[in-house]
């Protein structure tokens, strides 16, 4: 079994957003609800291939972001990324 981590989330609207969040970073997480408590189970997503692509998403992100250029990351088809710019 993969290796988990539970993160206390104090509402759900919140936890979903996380969820989209640390997609992003190459990790899974899936929204516990126990009464009226909440949680993420969060672990990394299942494929070497999708890590690295999360990985390297983030970092051309950062990238962009520092340098503010005025370009985007987009996923291909290909299970890779186009660096480009922003549709008019």
């Amino acid at each position: 079994m993969a290796e988990t981590i539970k993160v206390e989330v104090p509402r759900r609207g919140i936890g979903s957003d996380l969820t989209e969040v640390l997609a992003l970073h190459g990790l899974n997480a899936e929204i516990v609800e126990d009464g009226e408590r909440f949680s993420l189970r969060v672990s990394f997503v299942d494929g070497e291939r999708e890590r690295l692509l999360a990985e390297a998403t983030h970092a051309i992100e950062d990238y962009l972001a520092e340098t503010m250029l005025p370009l985007i990351v987009q996923p291909t088809d290909g299970g890779g990324v186009v660096v480009r710019p922003p549709a008019n």
